[in-house]
């Protein structure tokens, strides 16, 4: 394709990547600590995927700013990659269709 779709993948390769490192270092900092909280802290965390350990290190006050800190920077990065993907993913699709068919049309 062209430099514009290098850097479309790119960002959201890295984006996609950055969220998931951030939201796996947070399940770390929050998991170990739930577990130690006893069933009623822990099964939130353990069930509900994202906002289970957000509301775990949003109640515990200033333990776990970092690990906060962590899961909103996840989420936040997480929703740049949507974004990203969900507003130019069509156009390339659309021009990686049109350059198929091209191709096709000249065999």
């Amino acid at each position: 394709m062209d430099g514009w779709f290098v850097a479309f993948a790119i960002g959201s390769s890295l984006l996609l990547a950055g969220a998931a490192a951030l939201l796996l270092v947070g399940y770390i900092n929050t998991l170990p600590a739930a577990l130690a909280s006893g069933w009623r802290a822990a099964l939130p965390v353990a069930v509900v995927p994202v906002l289970g350990p957000l509301w775990f290190a949003w109640t515990r006050g200033d333990d776990f700013r970092l690990a906060r800190y962590q899961l909103m920077g996840a989420l936040l990065l997480g929703a740049l990659a949507a974004a990203l993907i969900l507003s130019f993913g069509p156009y390339f699709a659309e021009r990686l269709v049109a350059e198929m068919i091209e191709a096709a049309k000249m065999r």
